[in-house]
């Protein structure tokens, strides 16, 4: 599918497991672009807890529970995905904001998922986010959320697991962006200059010089 806007949106995908500190950063990318911000949570989350418990099963167990991980999970980001292409049509960029770590070690899987989606033609931004065992574990703890307690209880496992994960998908400029602490993220507007200056006719709510980067139908480079 081919955009009918002269100037090319921007898709920020923000990513990282749980405590890195995602979120914030998608947020605050949103706040300085202008894009819209797409939370997979918001999105999907209420339907998601309702179907499992329908389905007879504990509405925080997601990982662990393979009803959600194979018939749930891939309803959640085919929707974030749809989301995202219907405002990509109408030249809006956008901010996805989901962990995605189920899918990092697929280098297809985003040229799939935005094909499924049909996608414009958009220039691909992926941000992954990451942080020090220490600081996710205090996050996790601080924030006191049911779906943690899992993860906390078998803490080794959950970082030897899910600690070092990096994105492999073949398509879209990339960045690591380390959150560990809130001056960490005084590097968030410095990314978004940075990624602007290289995105060709990009509609990204910056005004300045572009140049450089390819568009995801034709691939990207990372970067870190």
């Amino acid at each position: 599918m081919t955009s009918h806007h002269a100037e090319t949106p921007v898709a920020y995908i923000t990513l990282g497991g749980a405590g890195s500190g995602k979120s914030t950063v998608a947020r605050r990318i949103s706040s300085i672009t202008g894009a819209a911000y797409l939370d997979k949570d918001t999105i999907s989350g209420p339907f998601v807890e309702l179907a499992l418990g329908v389905l007879g099963h504990e509405a925080t167990d997601r990982e662990s529970n393979d009803t959600y991980v194979s018939r749930l999970m891939p309803l959640e980001y085919d929707t974030l995905f749809a989301v995202a292409g219907r405002n990509l049509d109408l030249g809006h960029p956008v901010v996805l904001d989901a962990p995605f770590v189920a899918y990092l070690s697929d280098p297809d899987y985003l040229q799939r998922a935005i094909d499924a989606a049909a996608w414009p033609e958009t220039h691909i931004v992926v941000v992954h986010v990451t942080a020090s065992a220490d600081a996710v574990k205090q996050r996790l703890i601080d924030r006191g959320l049911a779906r943690d307690h899992v993860k906390l209880g078998e803490w080794e496992n959950y970082w030897s697991q899910f600690g070092s994960l990096r994105c492999q998908w073949s398509i879209g400029q990339h960045h690591l962006f380390v959150n560990d602490d809130a001056q960490s993220l005084l590097g968030i507007e410095h990314l978004v200059r940075r990624t602007t200056r290289t995105l060709p006719g990009a509609v990204t709510g910056w005004k300045g010089p572009a140049e450089g980067a390819r568009s995801a139908r034709n691939g990207g480079q990372k970067e870190g």
